[in-house]
């Protein structure tokens, strides 16, 4: 039996290809550029490319749909929300080609791809959200300007965007707004990109992660994990992070959310502990695999694996024991957290900020035996070469330039409602 994994440059697709590939399963992998750290992996037999779908979605899926005859994989492993958004909007000519591993109602996708869907769901189910604000207009923003708990998080409501012109975009990065007289550019700089943003609290706090793999609305593997360094310092995804016993209001929290979904595949619900009050605040529902999946893998819970089995033995014992304390560390995503700490605490940021000097010297701590790293193995070392070719070819343009405007969106199929 075979599986196609996409997005082969991102950190769970290289843990896809591992794990499969050392169970003895026939790996194949695609994505957009040749670099892709899992096309340099030890345990990928097939390499392939495809349009990228923020280039234009039809030629995506024709290539996709190419891709898989040449190949005849048993299992599609969609990666990204991107590409899980172009493949569920066309399901039924890709599912007459491969079975597409377990995901969700389109419904419950709607709920977890959209934050304001998501805000609504958590309020209904009674789980803590910071407080939100969403303007259904650029000029509502004078009348809720002295209401907003500064400092405010300005964030699309999508991670990512279907345009009028059949693209798949990012949304881009949120903003940061502390002060009322700052509102209206801040607002407008991610409304640009990203129509009708949220405006939310922040929250101070570490960040959590509920991982779950779930059976037709039957929860059957959980995880969980604390992050201790983030790529951006002012929120981001992690690049160092560490496998913790599951706390009790989280996994409330999520198996909440995710129960009222009725889940079906894997999921992974973020979470910040309020320093104020001690309480989880939601953050969002990633519903599809997440980067940090090397961290799950290496602490013994292996949800590629188990993916792999639910779509094709159609379910799964529970699984529910990892080892603690376990830490993972993504090399590329400490370099871009040193580039952000070198450029120092930005401007009217009240939140605990890095060190250059602790940042040096912690990012420079290689020999803890503990620490399993994202895409070096020793077994398996070259990955680490795509790495690098992102970085330099990919990464370094993006983090100096700005994002691309993005002003009509197109709302697709299912995904064009926010579920109720």
């Amino acid at each position: 039996m075979s599986v196609l994994v996409t997005d082969a440059q991102g950190n769970h697709a290289l843990a896809v290809v591992r794990s499969l590939g050392r169970r003895g399963i026939r790996v194949a992998a695609a994505d957009s550029v040749p670099w892709a750290k899992s096309f340099f992996s030890r345990y990928c037999v097939r390499r392939a490319l495809y349009p990228a779908p923020t280039a234009g979605v039809a030629a995506f899926l024709r290539r996709l749909c190419q891709i898989l005859d040449e190949v005849r994989p048993v299992v599609l492993m969609p990666m990204t929300e991107r590409t899980i958004l172009a493949i569920m909007a066309h399901r039924q000519q890709i599912e007459s080609r491969v079975m597409i591993a377990p995901l969700p109602s389109p419904q419950a996708l709607a709920v977890a791809f959209d934050k304001q869907a998501t805000v609504e769901l958590a309020q209904r189910h009674a789980v803590l959200t910071p407080r939100t604000f969403w303007p259904s207009r650029p000029e509502d923003l004078s009348r809720i300007r002295g209401d907003l708990p500064y400092p405010v998080v300005i964030k699309p409501r999508r991670s990512e965007i279907w345009t009028v012109d059949d693209r798949i975009v990012p949304s881009g990065p949120v903003e940061y707004c502390f002060a009322p007289e700052e509102l209206d550019a801040r607002y407008l700089a991610v409304h640009r990109r990203a129509p009708l943003p949220l405006i939310q609290e922040f929250i101070p706090g570490e960040g959590y992660g509920i991982s779950t793999l779930y059976c037709r609305g039957r929860l059957r593997a959980l995880f969980a994990h604390r992050r201790l360094r983030m790529i951006l310092p002012t929120g981001s995804g992690s690049s160092l992070r560490e496998s913790v016993a599951a706390p009790p209001d989280m996994v409330h929290a999520a198996r909440s959310l995710l129960d009222a979904l009725g889940w079906h595949g894997v999921a992974m619900v973020e979470f910040k502990r309020d320093t104020r009050d001690g309480l989880p605040k939601l953050m969002e529902i990633n519903g599809r695999f997440w980067n940090s999946l090397p961290l799950a893998v290496a602490a013994g819970m292996d949800f590629c694996s188990l993916l792999y089995e639910l779509a094709t033995e159609g379910d799964v014992p529970e699984c529910f024991e990892y080892s603690v304390g376990v830490k993972s560390r993504w090399l590329a995503g400490d370099v871009r957290h040193l580039i952000a700490v070198l450029r120092g605490r930005p401007h009217g940021w009240t939140d605990k900020f890095p060190s250059r000097w602790e940042t040096v010297r912690d990012l420079l701590n290689v020999g803890d035996r503990n620490v399993h790293y994202d895409e070096l193995w020793p077994s398996d070392p070259f990955p680490i070469v795509g790495e690098v070719a992102d970085l330099i070819l990919r990464q370094a343009p993006r983090i100096i330039r700005r994002p691309r405007p993005v002003v009509e969106e197109k709302y697709r199929h299912e995904f064009a409602a926010s579920v109720k």
